[in-house]
């Protein structure tokens, strides 16, 4: 275990890709004495069970921008950043029904407007790209060549390995239990192993920032729910390995994994209603879901039937009412930052989130690579919630 420290410029509380980013892109600014503390493992949270989707196909001008300036980190990860991050360029497609077209066009020239290879194609066209598709539901789908998904452990343990490299420490197996604060000011934070100071502190703590915000008085509006993935065993005559697949006719994802499997899982807003306690929650799945999910899999790949499922797992979602982050220094406190609530689409966006909380952090502002201040804290008090074209989803 890491020898404790008890001093720093920057404590970050989470260690799962948001905080590792973040450490990474503070020491590379020239923050050396940043302190990361992990209650567990570093990934051990929502970033280790995530599906790990790169995709650039977002609804609004800001987050495609931090989605495409997140894949060309992940593209050339080992020298951006260094270390291995598992990107596979598998492919990434999105089909729609026919009374979404016109919307998903939108989407598609946002996207093409600052810069992402993307493109509409109809339904015989997805079908040319993804041959074992049923296509006959779709008026259309978008279509991104370059995308694919990563390793999300790998990328968190490369982000934190630069930033020790950097000077960082990363203490491991030690809980945050208190942030300490004088005269509205940060003072460091209180841990199992002893209290550690300093006049900054970052929360990136995901499903866990509502039982923290709740010791110094802040009301973050989150909800912790289950995101479930099946995994499922293709035939060996489903080849080549498919695109990363989203379906929004039946609300489902597709991702291709090693060993033959498919991810399934659902981006069906419905899934914030399944609401957990994040420290005491069922990471199996039931029965019942897992023959919901491989139905659906089937009846958008018939060549699925031939196959089975391998089980799989439920990760937790930290939602806020918008299905967008809050990324902010918090109001009424000297030196308090937070990085939480990505909706379960925050991993794509970890390259860029951390570069953004690091501009925040040490100059006060950030307009690149996209402006900060669309993630206020306060931006729900005053009524001004993030619109997606999809409506409020996972898709963003």
């Amino acid at each position: 275990m890491q020898e404790m420290v008890h001093t720093a410029d920057v404590v970050i509380i989470g260690g799962g890709c948001m905080g590792t980013s973040i450490a990474y892109h503070l020491a590379k600014r020239g923050i050396r004495d940043v302190v990361l503390v992990e209650k567990n493992f570093l990934a051990s949270g929502a970033t280790g069970k995530s599906s790990a989707i790169i995709r650039m196909h977002y609804s609004t001008e800001t987050l495609a921008k931090m989605a495409l300036y997140s894949f060309r980190i992940f593209q050339n990860f080992a020298d951006a950043v260094g270390g291995n991050a598992g990107f596979v360029q598998a492919g990434f497609l999105v089909g729609v029904g026919p009374q979404s077209v016109e919307a998903l066009k939108g989407s598609i020239a946002l996207q093409q407007g600052v810069g992402v290879n993307t493109r509409f194609v109809s339904p015989q066209e997805m079908k040319e790209i993804e041959p074992t598709l049923r296509v006959e539901d779709f008026g259309g789908g978008a279509y991104e060549p370059d995308s694919g998904y990563a390793d999300p452990s790998g990328t968190t343990v490369s982000f934190a390995r630069r930033a020790r490299e950097l000077g960082a420490t990363i203490l491991q197996g030690t809980l945050v239990t208190d942030i300490l604060l004088q005269g509205g000011k940060v003072r460091g934070v209180r841990t199992s192993r002893g209290d550690i100071s300093a006049p900054t502190v970052v929360l990136a703590t995901g499903v866990w920032s509502p039982k923290l915000g709740e010791k110094i008085g802040v009301e973050f509006p989150i909800v912790s729910c289950r995101s479930k993935v099946l995994a499922v065993k293709r035939p060996p005559e489903f080849t080549p390995a498919p695109k990363v697949f989203v379906d929004f006719v039946h609300q489902m994802y597709y991702r291709p994994e090693t060993g033959e499997l498919s991810l399934v899982g659902s981006i069906d807003p419905r899934e914030a209603e399944d609401r957990i306690d994040p420290d005491a929650y069922s990471d199996d799945l039931t029965f019942e879901t897992m023959e919901e999910y491989f139905g659906k899999a089937c009846l958008r790949y018939p060549i699925l039937e031939r196959g089975y499922y391998k089980g799989g797992w439920a990760g937790p979602y930290d939602v806020t009412p918008d299905w967008h982050p809050i990324l902010d220094a918090l109001p009424g406190f000297e030196g308090l930052y937070c990085a939480v609530g990505f909706s379960g689409h925050g991993f794509k966006l970890s390259p860029a989130i951390g570069e953004m909380m690091a501009r925040l952090i040490t100059e006060g502002k950030c307009t690149e690579p996209a402006d900060i201040s669309l993630f206020r804290f306060n931006r729900y008090a005053e009524g001004r919630l993030i619109q997606a074209r999809y409506g409020y989803t996972v898709i963003g």
